[in-house]
C-alpha cells in the first residue's frame, strides 16, 4: 500500500494542478452538457446499482448450493475413505511384521556365515573364505582373457541384425544426398553402391547362417522335421526368421530393390538361401559335361524337388512366414525361386541349339511340358511375395520367358518349318506314299499311306506348339507351317489329277503336241504314259487321289471341332490385335477376318473347301474314266444290226461286248473293294446312268438300224447280262455283310426300254404264254390311244416310262407304222 500511495503521490506531483483541473472540466462538460443529462445519469446509476445487487444475490445463492452439494458428497464418500485407510494401515502392519522376521532370519544367517568364514582349514579342504579368494582370482583371470578376446578383431562377430539402426542412418543419409545432389554426379552413384553393398553383405551373412542351419536338418534331402533334434530345429527357425525380419526391414524402406519381373527369381530371402544347395547340385548334374544333360531330366529334377519338399514347406515354413506377416503361399514362393536355375540352363543351352532345329524343338517342347506340370501344382504369381499387394500378370511359363529372347522364337519357327517341309517331301516321294493303307482304326474310309503320315506330321507340330502360352506364338505355327503343309499336300494331289487329265486318253479329244508321243524314255526304256492312266492302273490312281483328299477333309473337320482349334478360332475372331495380321492370309476363311463372329467357322475351312473340290474332281474323273473305257469298248458293238428276222438263230455275244463287260466288272470290283458303301453307291449310280444314257443314245435312238422282234430280244438279253454281271459283283460283298447297295436300281430305265423293244407280235404268241403277255400291238394302241389304258399296260409290262418315251421307243421297232 505504501508503494502504491507513493506512486500516486509521484503522479500527482509530476503534473501541474491547473492542468489536472482543466482536464477534469473538459471531461465533465463532454459527459454532462446540461442539467438534464446530469439527472439522466443519476437515474441510470440507480438502475445499474439495483441490477448489480440482484446479480450478486443470485451468485451468493448458487455458491451456497454448490457448497452444500460438496459437503453432501464428502459425507457420502467419507466411510469408504475411512475403510480404505484402515485396510492400508493393516497391510503396512503385516509388512512391518514380516520385515521384522526377515531381519531376524538374515541376522542368523549372517552369524552362521561369519562363523564359517572365520574357521581354519579343516581336513576336508580349504575354508569358504579361502575358496572365495581363489574364485576371485580365477574370475579376474577370466575377465582379463575375455577383454583380450573382445579386443581381438578376429573374434569380433556381432549379431548382424544389431547393425540395422546404423543401416537406417546410412539409408536416410543416402536419400538426403540423392535429393540434394544431381543424379548424374558420381558421388551419388558411389554412396548408393556403398548402401547396396552393405545390405548385400548383411544378407549374405544371414543367408550363410541359414544354410548352415539347413545342413543340420538334412536339407536339401527330404526333411522329416519331427525327427530333427530340438536344438537344430530352434537354430533353423531362428535363422529363417532372422532373414524374414531383414526382408521386412527392406520393405519398410518403402523402396522395392528387387526386380519387378518373376524371371529374376527374387522372393523371400530365406527361400533364396535354401535354394542354393539345390542349385549347386543341379549345376553339377545338368550343366556340366556329364551324360545327364537331357532337358527332360533337368526339368524332372526340379519337379522332384518341389514334390519332395511340399509337405515340409506347407506344414512348417508356411507357419513361420505367416507369423512374420507374409500372406503368401510358401509352396508357390519356393517354386518361384527355383525358376532361375532352369532359366540359366535354357539360356546357356538354347544358343548352341539354334543350328539344330530338332534338338531346339525338343528342348522347347519339354519346357512347355514342365510349365503344364507347374500349373497343375496350382502355382500362381499372385501368391508370391513379389506380387504381394500388387496386381500379378498371367504366368506365361518358362516358354514365354525363353521365346521373348531375341531371334530365339524366329529360329525355332524357321527350324520347324524346314523340318516340316523336308519331311513332307520325304513323305510324298516315298515309294509307298500312294499305297492304300490297310489301317482303318474304326474308320469307314480307307486312306493312303502319305495322308496318314501327313496327319501324323501335322499333329506332331501341333503337339509342339499347343502348350505355348499365348496365341501370338501359336499363330505363326498355324500360318507358316501347319496350313501350308496341308495346302501343299492337297496341291500335290490336285496337280497329279491335272497331269492325269493331260496324259490319259479318256480325258482328251485332241492331244497336246508334247504329250502325243509314244512315251517317255528313261534309262533306255520306253514307258507308255497312257498305259499308266488307263485300265485298273489309272483307276487306282484316281481312287488314291480321292481317298487322300477325302480322308484329309475328314481329318481337318475333326481338328476344327477339337477344343484346341475351336478355342484358337474363337480367339482369332475376338482378337483386335491379331486380326489385322491375318487379313492377307489366303488360307484363313474370310469369316475369321471379318468383324462378325460365326460359330461354325474353323481355321481349316479354306482347305476343307479345297479338299472337297479335289474329291469332287477325282470322283468325276473316276466316273468318266470307267464310263469312257467301257463306252470305247462298246463302240464297235453298238454299230451292229438289230433287225434280224425271227427265223435266225441266237447269235453269240460279240468280243467287244465281252470286253466291255469285263472292264465294267473289273472297275466295279475295284470300287467295291476300296470305297465305303455310301461312296460306292453314288459313284456306281453315276457310272450306270452314263452307260445307260450312252447305250440309249447309240443303240436305241441313234442306232444303225431299227429293231426287229428278234433284235429286241437280243438287246434285252444284253441288258440282262449287264444287270447280272452287276449282281455277281455285288453278291460277293453281300455275303460278307458289308455292302448293302440296291445295284439294280440304276439299270431300271434301260431295262424298261429293253422290255418295250422286245414286245412280241400277236402272231408270235405261244400256247404256253396265252393272252396274258402284252404285245407290240397293244403297246401301239396304248401309246397312241386313250390315256386310261396306259397305266394298266405299264403295270402288266412292269415299266414306268410315260407316253412320250413309250412312243419314241416304239418308233424304233420295224413294225411301228406311226
Amino acid at each position: 500500500m505504501s508503494s502504491l500511495a507513493a506512486q500516486i503521490h509521484d503522479l500527482v506531483q509530476s503534473h501541474a494542478i491547473d492542468t489536472i483541473a482543466s482536464q477534469i472540466r473538459s471531461r465533465l462538460n463532454s459527459q454532462y452538457p446540461d442539467a438534464q443529462a446530469l439527472y439522466r445519469a443519476e437515474s441510470s446509476t440507480q438502475i445499474r446499482s439495483g441490477r448489480s445487487r440482484q446479480l450478486g444475490e443470485e451468485i451468493a445463492v448458487w455458491e451456497a448450493r454448490e457448497s452444500k452439494a460438496k459437503k453432501e458428497r464428502t459425507t457420502e464418500a467419507l466411510p469408504d475413505l475411512l475403510q480404505d485407510t484402515r485396510d492400508a494401515l493393516q497391510d503396512l502392519l503385516s509388512s512391518a511384521q514380516k520385515l521384522s522376521l526377515d531381519r531376524h532370519t538374515s541376522a542368523d544367517k549372517l552369524a552362521v556365515l561369519i562363523r564359517d568364514t572365520s574357521e581354519t582349514e579343516s581336513a576336508q579342504g580349504q575354508s569358504a573364505l579361502a575358496k572365495l579368494d581363489a574364485l576371485q582370482d580365477e574370475l579376474a583371470d577370466l575377465e582379463a582373457g575375455l577383454s583380450e578376446a573382445i579386443l581381438d578383431p578376429a573374434n569380433h562377430r556381432p549379431f548382424p541384425l544389431s547393425v540395422l539402426p546404423k543401416h537406417r542412418e546410412l539409408y536416410h543419409l543416402v536419400k538426403s544426398i540423392e535429393s540434394t545432389l544431381p543424379h548424374d554426379m558420381g558421388l551419388v552413384a558411389a554412396v548408393v553402391r556403398v548402401r547396396e553393398h552393405a545390405w548385400e553383405g548383411l544378407k549374405s551373412i544371414l543367408s550363410q547362417k541359414l544354410i548352415d542351419a539347413c545342413e543340420g536338418i538334412g536339407w536339401p534331402k527330404k526333411v522329416i522335421y519331427e525327427e530333427v533334434p530340438a536344438q537344430r530345429r530352434l537354430a533353423f527357425e531362428q535363422a529363417f526368421q532372422d532373414l524374414l525380419y531383414l526382408q521386412s526391414e527392406e520393405d519398410g524402406f518403402g523402396e522395392n530393390l528387387r526386380s519387378p519381373h518373376w524371371t529374376s527369381g527374387k522372393g523371400l530371402y530365406a527361400l533364396q538361401a535354401m535354394a542354393k544347395p539345390i542349385e549347386l547340385r543341379f549345376k553339377y548334374h545338368f550343366m556340366g559335361a556329364r551324360g545327364t544333360n537331357r532337358p527332360e531330366w533337368a526339368f524332372a529334377n526340379i519337379l522332384d524337388q518341389i514334390y519332395t519338399h511340399n509337405q515340409f514347406l506347407a506344414t512348417y515354413l508356411q507357419k513361420l512366414a505367416s507369423s512374420s506377416g507374409y500372406s503368401i503361399s510358401i509352396t508357390s514362393e519356393f517354386t518361384l525361386v527355383l525358376f532361375p536355375i532352369l532359366l540359366s540352363l535354357l539360356r546357356t543351352r538354347i544358343p548352341r541349339l539354334l543350328g539344330h532345329p530338332s534338338l531346339l524343338a525338343h528342348t522347347i517342347y519339354q519346357t512347355a511340358v514342365f510349365d503344364d506340370a507347374i500349373r497343375l501344382q496350382a502355382f500362381d504369381l499372385k501368391d508370391t511375395s513379389l506380387y504381394e499387394e500388387k496386381e500379378a500378370p498371367l504366368w506365361e511359363g518358362l516358354v514365354g520367358a525363353v521365346l521373348r529372347e531375341e531371334n530365339w522364337f524366329e529360329s525355332w519357327l524357321s527350324g520347324e518349318k524346314q523340318f516340316a517341309t523336308t519331311r513332307l517331301n520325304e513323305i510324298i516321294s516315298s515309294p509307298d506314299a500312294w499305297f492304300v493303307s490297310d489301317e482303318r482304326e474304326g474308320e469307314d474310309l480307307r486312306s493312303v499311306v502319305s495322308a496318314r503320315q501327313v496327319k501324323g506330321l501335322v499333329e506332331q507340330i501341333v503337339d509342339r506348339y499347343s502348350p505355348l502360352p499365348d496365341l501370338s506364338y501359336k499363330l505363326p505355327f498355324l500360318l507358316t507351317i501347319q496350313l501350308p503343309i496341308l495346302a501343299n499336300y492337297l496341291a500335290r494331289i490336285s496337280s497329279s489329277l491335272e497331269a492325269f487329265e493331260n496324259v490319259s486318253s479318256a480325258f482328251m479329244k485332241t492331244v497336246p503336241g508334247a504329250l502325243t508321243g509314244a512315251g517317255n524314255t528313261m534309262s533306255g526304256a520306253t514307258i507308255d504314259q497312257r498305259s499308266l492312266t488307263s485300265g485298273k492302273a489309272g483307276l487306282d490312281k484316281l481312287i488314291k487321289a480321292y481317298l487322300a483328299s477325302k480322308w484329309m477333309e475328314q481329318v481337318m473337320e475333326s481338328w476344327g471341332d477339337s477344343t484346341f482349334f475351336a478355342e484358337m478360332t474363337r480367339n482369332l475372331q475376338t482378337s483386335v490385335v491379331l486380326k489385322w495380321k491375318i487379313q492377307s492370309e489366303p488360307l484363313l476363311p474370310q469369316s475369321i477376318k471379318s468383324s462378325t463372329i460365326e460359330e461354325k467357322t474353323t481355321v481349316f475351312d479354306v482347305l476343307i473347301q479345297q479338299s472337297q473340290r479335289i474329291c469332287q474332281r477325282a470322283e468325276d474323273m473316276i466316273v468318266k474314266l470307267v464310263t469312257v473305257e467301257v463306252e470305247n469298248q462298246l463302240r464297235q458293238h453298238l454299230t451292229r444290226q438289230w433287225n434280224q428276222p425271227p427265223s435266225s438263230g441266237p447269235s453269240d455275244p460279240s468280243s467287244h461286248l465281252l470286253a466291255a463287260l469285263t472292264t465294267y466288272i473289273s472297275h466295279l470290283s475295284t470300287l467295291l473293294s476300296i470305297f465305303p458303301s455310301l461312296v460306292t453307291s453314288r459313284i456306281y449310280r453315276r457310272i450306270v446312268n452314263n452307260l445307260s444314257r450312252h447305250i440309249m443314245q447309240r443303240a436305241v435312238y441313234a442306232g444303225w438300224s431299227k429293231f426287229s422282234e428278234r433284235g429286241g430280244l437280243e438287246f434285252k438279253e444284253e441288258i440282262t447280262e449287264w444287270v447280272e454281271a452287276t449282281r455277281q459283283v455285288f453278291v460277293g460283298y453281300f455275303t460278307e455283310g458289308i455292302w448293302n447297295v440296291p445295284y439294280d436300281a440304276p439299270w431300271t430305265k434301260l431295262v424298261h426300254v429293253a422290255r418295250i423293244l422286245s414286245l412280241p407280235t400277236s402272231s408270235s404268241l405261244t400256247p404256253e404264254s396265252g393272252n396274258e403277255e402284252p404285245t407290240f400291238a397293244q403297246a401301239m394302241a396304248v401309246a397312241w390311244g386313250e390315256t386310261v389304258g396306259l397305266d394298266d399296260f405299264e403295270r402288266k409290262l412292269g415299266i414306268d416310262v410315260g407316253r412320250d418315251e413309250l412312243q419314241r421307243v416304239l418308233r424304233r421297232r420295224l413294225e411301228c407304222w406311226r
